[in-house]
């Protein structure tokens, strides 16, 4: 802003317009002191634009049509400004963090990130080792994302599990297929695969996926390297994609291969409420020597490694193939959905040919007490940002949330694998749009044929977390 003690030239034109308007004021004309008086206001009115141009502001009212008798420098200096600022980008914190867009709406960019601060407490395990207490940074994440024209981009690095790994890195084209409004994304991008499976941990209702989100999964993982293709209705959407490994891979075998699809329908859709059904499924020819065909299951939240389910050891598998359904209803401060799916993986071990099965469900539920509604989005089938009405940044109470949850995996089909359950009731506290803190209490159970804790076992594990994403 330009501070300056010495008046502006207009200004002064403006008093001795006024000053000498009262002085001939008997003399002339009706018509010219009408004049006179006339292009002092636009004057006044030419001052107000430049100083609302000049402090970034709109002016308050639309400037009347100047004479050009009405200082002609000054209306020139004003559309030079205008000029200026019109080709100057705009900014937006609506996502919370400052997002540039170009005059033209043709170029974006922001940047992305979160900070997911947690700690857990175990008791009433049978074995002793099991009950710990702790707190960890569970992920510090940051990129950017930005767009050209139908050209889109993200990348983001993550901070986990005492080591850094690339998550999203990919790019977007935005196109028609069908007449349908459809997006091509090339390269590294969570899967498209269930409700928790696709939506990213920032937006889930509770601090980690479902069993389903994080069992039902091919071997390469949550990510993968490669194509998918998306494709919007009204009220529907699919998607297809083909992938290789993740872009972690080390580089010194073959990639497993997978095919993916996933599609959802909303046969109820609007103000009154919202009903999700969806199903999805996968093909994956596993590399040989691949690790993590089969994963342990945290039962009890991220930081406690030992409440596992364990899926035992089988090596050789050489195939695998999934599938689930899952359905969500939304009314009113009310949410509820389910989520199934089974894996089978076929191989060669010790004894010869096998084919194993192993699979997983979940159900959860929520009602917001205060302060915001349940954010799904439709037209993805994922979890979305909750928008609070009244933050507590800005004076007001946030918004608060009750959860529940339930979820079951099975591994008895393998040779030595567990199976396992827990029961989840939690309550989240929306500070804003951008940040909440959680909080879970989760009764597990495992029953596992192989690691350090085999047999029948139970315990309570409390979680907390603050989180700020962005």
């Amino acid at each position: 802003m330009r501070m300056s003690f010495r008046p502006r030239p207009t200004a002064l034109a403006v008093g001795l317009l006024l000053a000498s308007s009262g002085a001939f004021a008997q003399t002339a004309s009706p018509e010219l002191e009408a004049l006179v008086r006339q292009q002092a206001a636009q004057i006044r009115l030419l001052e107000a634009r430049l100083s609302a141009l000049e402090t970034g502001q709109a002016p308050a009212t639309a400037a009347a049509p100047v004479a050009p008798a009405a200082d002609p420098a000054l209306v020139e200096r004003i559309a030079k400004v205008e000029a200026a600022q019109a080709k100057a980008p705009t900014v937006s914190w609506a996502k919370g963090a400052p997002q540039f867009t170009s005059s033209d709406g043709q170029i974006t960019f922001r940047p992305r990130g979160r900070v997911f601060v947690d700690t857990s407490s175990t008791s009433g395990s049978d074995f002793e080792a099991r009950n710990i207490t702790g707190t960890e940074i569970r992920s510090v994440r940051l990129g950017f994302e930005g767009s050209y024209g139908i050209l889109g981009y993200a990348v983001e690095g993550d901070f986990a599990d005492n080591g850094v790994a690339w998550k999203s890195a990919y790019a977007t084209v935005d196109h028609t297929l069908f007449g349908r409004e459809a997006e091509l994304t090339i390269g590294n991008r969570l899967n498209d695969r269930g409700i928790d499976g696709s939506s990213g941990t920032g937006n889930t209702p509770f601090q980690d996926r479902n069993v389903v989100g994080t069992q039902i999964v091919p071997q390469r993982g949550l990510f993968g390297v490669g194509l998918t293709e998306r494709v919007y209705g009204e009220n529907w959407h699919a998607s297809l994609s083909l992938a290789g490994n993740d872009l972690n891979n080390v580089g010194d075998s073959d990639d497993s291969k997978t095919v993916a699809g996933r599609a959802h329908w909303n046969p109820v859709k609007g103000e009154g409420g919202l009903l999700h059904l969806g199903a999805w499924g996968f093909y994956e020819d596993i590399a040989p020597g691949s690790s993590g065909v089969f994963r342990s299951s945290a039962i009890s939240g991220h930081l406690n490694d030992l409440v596992k389910i364990a899926p035992g050891a089988l090596t050789g598998a050489t195939r695998g193939e999934g599938y689930g359904v899952e359905v969500l209803g939304v009314r009113g401060p009310f949410w509820g959905y389910g989520e199934w799916g089974t894996r089978d993986v076929a191989g060669f071990g010790g004894a010869g040919r096998y084919e194993v099965t192993h699979d997983a469900w979940a159900v959860s539920a929520g009602w917001f007490l205060s302060g915001a509604s349940p954010s799904f989005a439709s037209r993805t089938g994922t979890w979305s940002r909750v928008k609070v009405a009244r933050p507590v940044t800005a004076g007001g109470p946030g918004a608060w949330e009750l959860k529940a949850r339930y979820e079951d995996a099975d591994y008895s089909e393998l040779p030595t694998g567990g199976t396992g359950n827990a029961w989840t009731v939690g309550v989240n506290w929306y500070l804003n749009d951008f940040s909440r803190v959680l909080f879970d209490a989760v009764r597990w159970e495992t029953d596992n044929r192989s690691g350090a804790y085999q047999g029948l076992d139970r315990g309570t594990t409390l979680n907390a977390r603050f989180q700020l994403a962005f």
